[in-house]
């Protein structure tokens, strides 16, 4: 029998994901088949007609399949890209999403008000696959990062994708919950992305969420502000005079995270973000002075 084409292939991934719910089947299908065969997107329409091979075929037909089954497509293909840098990903990190790239451009900002020359110090608090980590020190060569996450396996991922952007003797990986494996360590600025997902919208995540992406990573308690009550309480212990804090929030959030940062009284010059879709996204707070 003879093997489907380029082409064919493609309208019969776009039918079947269709089918199963997906959401852009023609988007993620592209990015499969491009993964495959490993050329550009643009590179699939120069030669459409070209027949695929029987392993080809047949790989194709299993990522479609996992894709039906709702497993993301960062997940079939191992990785994702973030900040224009490549990032491995596996079940054990979250995906990184494009609206965390606020998070980095605040954080780039604030690190420019502190003197050039100066070698200085950043912690990234829940660092998952590493994204901010990485794509921080890549664009801040004067900085030394800090890393922690409770998750042994999330810490083998952040180091592979340190290693593989060049960034890792800037960036010490340690495992610990929050703050704890940094006693002794104040920094010039503390990135958080938490788990933030309440406990009623846990059961109302997408199927590429829910079943996919680690649990640990997701749900901040029953409100989902639980991190973010332990992270603004213990933030100035690890600040430097004048050094900032920088957290990525859920949506509707935004109001009880400032509450908590105005009620714990070391902060000041309290600013919200918005993301690309205008939700108030990033919190972002001066210490006043550090304990």
């Amino acid at each position: 029998m003879k093997n489907p084409t380029v082409r064919e292939a493609l309208k019969n991934a776009v039918e079947k994901l269709g089918a199963a719910g997906v959401d852009a089947p023609a988007q993620d299908a592209g990015v499969l088949i491009t993964h495959l065969l490993k050329v550009k997107r643009h590179e699939l329409f120069l030669n459409p007609e070209r027949e695929l091979t029987d392993a080809e075929a047949s790989q194709f037909d299993s990522f479609i399949e996992r894709r039906c089954r709702r497993e993301p497509s960062q997940l079939i293909t191992g990785e994702c890209e973030f900040r224009g840098l490549t990032f491995r990903v596996t079940g054990d990190v979250l995906i990184p999403r494009p609206e965390t790239e606020i998070l980095i451009d605040e954080a780039l900002e604030k690190a420019a008000s502190f003197e050039e020359t100066a070698p200085h110090c950043a912690i990234d608090l829940c660092t998952g696959s590493g994204c901010m980590a990485v794509s921080f020190a890549k664009e801040a060569p004067l900085w030394r990062v800090f890393a922690t996450d409770i998750s042994p396996a999330a810490l083998k991922i952040a180091r592979v994708n340190a290693e593989a952007n060049g960034v890792g003797n800037r960036i010490e990986l340690l495992e610990g919950d929050l703050f704890a494996p940094l006693k002794g360590i104040k920094a010039g600025l503390i990135l958080s992305n938490p788990p933030y997902v309440t406990a009623g919208d846990m059961e109302t995540l997408e199927p590429e969420v829910r079943k996919w992406e680690p649990a640990g990573a997701l749900y901040g308690g029953a409100d989902g502000l639980d991190f973010y009550r332990r992270i603004t309480a213990e933030a100035p212990e690890h600040l430097l005079p004048g050094g900032f804090l920088i957290m990525e929030m859920g949506w509707g959030q935004a109001g009880e995270v400032r509450k908590l940062l105005e009620k714990e009284g070391h902060f000041t010059d309290i600013k919200i973000r918005k993301d690309y879709s205008a939700i108030e996204r990033v919190a972002v707070a001066r210490v006043v002075q550090g304990r």
